[in-house]
């Protein structure tokens, strides 16, 4: 038997994060975060699986995963597929991305997300969407939230079984179409800190982690709310806040530690004076600039003066499926 399935499934960048996690073997998160799915990045996976094989191959970029890397990421979703589909057969992964990986740019997210996608399609297990961010958050937490388009809602749950964790769409893509997502790329190396040992690590030593768990939970409705409204300044203040937050808990962890470098702090300065744009950074230095489509060139402008690689992106729609074949 050989069945193959190919998708592809976009990044996201998380305006309200998540950074801790309750359950770091099913990737149950402390908060409920919300997140913008991203148009131009892109990981395309294909997926065959082979009776032939004794163990998974993933390969990524045409570089062929270690074997904890495969065990501890695509792995996990490739168990969870392998127990509903009833037999025990394994699969070779071929992923490439649009953009740098290990750059804190979601690639991982995306790429779960893909091999998610398609191996659903390939098995033909028929589950719906909001079960595939399911399987996909046990691969990388951040991936759930790529299986649909537009902004979506990661709700954290409360089931000790992750049940209950789960993401849903909240607004479309079209929903806000002259928004913009403008990403300065300084560095493309991978991290030093990945980030889930950086969230090990802040849960277990950050004495900020409280408040900012009760800062998320008291403002998650005024940014779904400025979403809904098109509220530009309510929507901008407030991904920066989340942010922030997010970076103060990261340098707050014991040793210390911070994904941001000179170049980060240089851009939240110019945002800020600029004054018509918001910027959020995930785990790394390179910074998404949300702004408005008339004020996009301003932004590119001033990050190519810095030396960056600029990705400019729209909203995006969820994964979609390329082939599907036996």
């Amino acid at each position: 038997m050989r069945i193959e399935a190919e998708a592809v499934a976009p990044a996201n960048i998380a305006v309200v994060k998540y950074w801790g996690k309750r359950n770091k073997q099913l990737n149950l998160p402390l908060n409920d975060s919300l997140s913008i799915t991203l148009e131009s990045l892109q990981v395309r996976s294909k997926v065959t699986f082979d009776e032939n094989l004794n163990h998974d191959e993933i390969f990524v970029n045409g570089e062929r995963l270690s074997d904890y890397e495969t065990r501890e990421y695509a792995g996990r979703v490739l168990e969870i597929i392998r127990k509903l589909y009833g037999k025990r057969v394994f699969a070779r992964i071929e992923s490439t991305s649009n953009f740098p990986s290990s750059a804190g740019l979601a690639s991982s997210a995306a790429g779960i997300a893909a091999l998610t996608f398609a191996s659903n399609a390939a098995l033909n297990l028929g589950l719906d969407d909001k079960e595939l961010s399911k399987i996909a958050r046990v691969g990388s937490g951040s991936a759930c939230r790529s299986m649909f388009g537009g902004f979506v809602r990661w709700n954290k749950g409360e089931s000790d079984e992750g049940d209950d964790s789960f993401c849903e769409q909240v607004f479309g893509p079209d929903h806000w179409p002259n928004l913009v997502d403008v990403i300065g790329i300084f560095k493309e190396e991978k991290k030093k800190v990945s980030s889930r040992s950086g969230m090990e690590s802040s849960v277990a030593s950050s004495s900020l982690l409280k408040c900012r768990l009760r800062f998320v939970e008291e403002t998650f409705d005024d940014i779904i709310k400025a979403i809904r409204d098109r509220d530009v300044n309510s929507f901008f203040h407030l991904t920066m806040r989340h942010s922030n937050s997010m970076h103060a808990i990261i340098l707050d962890s014991w040793p210390s530690m911070s994904y941001l470098n000179d170049k980060s702090f240089v851009v939240m300065d110019w945002v800020h004076e600029f004054g018509k744009a918001a910027y959020t950074f995930d785990a790394g230095p390179n910074p998404h600039i949300l702004v408005l489509e008339e004020n996009v060139q301003e932004v590119v402008n001033f990050l190519e003066g810095l030396g960056a690689k600029v990705i400019v992106s729209k909203i995006g729609k969820g994964p979609s499926l390329v082939r599907s074949e036996t």
